[in-house]
Formats: structure tokens, C-alpha cells, sequence
């Protein structure tokens, strides 16, 4: 969790990590406006994702109602075994594409808070 002297609502990154409940307890004690989502379902041995896969980014962006969800680290290896794509696909289909900001790997992007 990354914290703002200026009131500017704070910054979640996931990490290396799939959905689970403590991710719902960091949503409702800390509030971010933006969540960096580390997506893409890497798998790198046997069937178990070490990144979110749609589902748990779906299932983060509701524990997060207030955030927008910028999935990072889910495209350009060959582990990946879900795409940018599919995350927005996933999104638009529950009615929440809006939610999903879609940053371009190498260009600068300022992100802005729900």
C-alpha cells in the first residue's frame, strides 16, 4: 500500500499473488482508488496460477468498489495464460469495463483514482 501526504487516495499493488480473503481486508481498511493488479494467470509449474486470473480480478474489483484496477504483468511471457483481452472482456461482460484501465507495457501513463 502505497500512501499520499497530498489526500490523494492510496495506491494497492497485488503482487504475485491469485484471490483470497486478506485482499478483501486491505480493500475495507485502506480504501485505494487505484489497484495495480497483477493478472494474466502465470503459471510457471503444474496447474496452480501464480497472477490472478480473470475470475480473481473480478472477484478484487468488487472487494474494491471504489478503485480503478490497472492489471500489470499479464502480457508478453509465454506463463501467461490469460490475456489483457480477456481481463476486459471479463469486465465489460459484468458491467464494469469502465473500472479496468488497460496501460500500454514501455509508454508513461498517468493513473487516476476512481
Amino acid at each position: 500500500m502505497v500512501s499520499f501526504s497530498d489526500g490523494t487516495p492510496p495506491l494497492y499493488v497485488t503482487g504475485d499473488t491469485v484471490w483470497y480473503d486478506g485482499l478483501a481486508e486491505v480493500a475495507h481498511r485502506f480504501r485505494p482508488g487505484v489497484v495495480l493488479l497483477f493478472a494474466g494467470a502465470a503459471r510457471t509449474r503444474g496447474p496452480f496460477d501464480l497472477t490472478m486470473d480473470t475470475n480473481d480480478a473480478i472477484e478484487t474489483a468488487h472487494a474494491f468498489p471504489d478503485a480503478t484496477i490497472d492489471p500489470i504483468h499479464c502480457d508478453g511471457w509465454a506463463h501467461f495464460t490469460q490475456s489483457a483481452e480477456d481481463l476486459e472482456h471479463s469486465f465489460r461482460a459484468f458491467g464494469i469495463g469502465y473500472r479496468l484501465g488497460l496501460l500500454e507495457p514501455g509508454v508513461s501513463t498517468t493513473i487516476a483514482a476512481s
